[in-house]
């Protein structure tokens, strides 16, 4: 049996920790699954995936410290006394916070004569916004592993544009999302088209062009927003809509895609993702999405997806809300959403995918 310890930032809501908890669903009996915390995640996000982890009976292990640095510094000591109890094949870690870590504790194994094989999925199109010295030498070390997974093509492409290297060394392995139980969410509008976004209230997720759409139909009142989330321009966003009626605001809701087919569209004027998992989730729960065409939000639906606004444009979202929503047959969106996902992000298929990573480096 191959052991795998899966490391994630903390037991808390975000995408990263949703691929991890999806690989450890797999069924098959080769592998056996591990997921650690480096930070400790605090919240009623983190209760409910502690219950999704027992429903799954999925190995878990959580930290007990909240501070960040002092986390990462001592994640090593604690991944070292279970490498010395549990005998793990493969480290699989998730951009970043878990990198650094992992890059720390590589050194102190070293010292111990611990050899592991390490896989390592970037997530994001940017990284080391924050620490660009320490991401220089993590990097470093991830390369000359061979350890790097893209989950879309715009991660690897940026990955190998920022750091130097040769595509041939990062395959890419595509999120693995599937529908969802519904439920109705409590405050739809009746008789409004209902709108929704979703996510970190920054300016990744297009916040000045959310602004300027629902600015400009403040006063149509076919249309009601759902703003869900929260973010460092939080509080410049719901300062500029303030006194616009036909927007909700919304803290983060956990297993929001529960909610996605009471929604009629979901708007994500993004100007860049990794690979946004929730425009994935509406698909598969039969939720249209409006989108800028900015690599990785693109990758998740067809070329040819008529929803879709380029450079972010203004005109272009407001042509699409004002006139053709109301001319476009909304059932034929949701099976060319569906058809389009289901064949490229099933659990199954990465699952799949991972697991022959996994033996191939086990026999290197």
């Amino acid at each position: 049996m191959i052991k795998v310890f899966h490391i994630i930032t903390h037991f808390d809501l975000g995408g990263a920790e949703r691929v991890a908890i999806n690989i450890s669903k797999s069924n098959s009996p080769e592998f056996e699954y591990h997921i650690f915390e480096v930070c400790k995640g605090n919240s009623d996000f983190t209760i409910q995936m502690i219950d999704e982890f027992n429903d799954n009976q999925i190995i878990y292990y959580r930290s007990w410290i909240k501070n960040k640095k002092l986390a990462i510094l001592l994640f090593p000591f604690r991944l070292l006394i279970q490498c010395f109890s549990k005998r793990p094949n493969i480290i699989h870690t998730h951009t970043e916070i878990p990198d650094v870590s992992i890059f720390l504790f590589h050194k102190l194994a070293r010292i111990f004569n611990i050899k592991l094989k390490y896989i390592r999925t970037i997530h994001n199109t940017q990284l080391w916004n924050s620490w660009k010295k320490t991401g220089k030498f993590v990097e470093l070390f991830f390369k000359k592993n061979d350890s790097n997974v893209a989950i879309s093509e715009s991660t690897q492409k940026s990955y190998i544009s920022s750091y130097d290297c040769n595509s041939y060394n990062i395959p890419i392995i595509y999120n693995g999302l599937s529908e969802t139980n519904q439920k109705k969410f409590p405050d739809i509008r009746k008789g409004k088209i209902n709108i929704l976004f979703a996510g970190r209230i920054e300016n990744q997720k297009g916040i000045k062009e959310l602004i300027l759409v629902i600015k400009a139909l403040k006063d149509d009142h076919r249309f009601h927003f759902f703003i869900i989330g929260d973010g460092i321009l939080e509080h410049e966003l719901k300062a500029s809509l303030k006194f616009i009626e036909n927007v909700t605001f919304y803290n983060k809701i956990y297993n929001l895609p529960q909610y996605l087919s009471s929604f009629d569209y979901l708007f994500m004027p993004s100007n860049f993702e990794g690979l946004p998992l929730l425009s994935i989730e509406a698909s598969f729960n039969k939720t249209p999405v409006i989108i800028n065409n900015c690599p990785g939000l693109n990758e998740t639906l067809p070329n040819n997806w008529p929803l879709t606004a380029n450079n972010n444009s203004i005109d272009d979202f407001l042509n699409i809300f004002r006139h053709k929503l109301h001319k476009i047959n909304r059932d034929e969106l949701i099976t060319m959403g569906y058809d389009y996902v289901k064949c490229k992000f099933s659990i199954k298929q990465m699952q799949e995918h991972y697991e022959q990573l996994y033996k191939r480096k086990t026999k290197q």
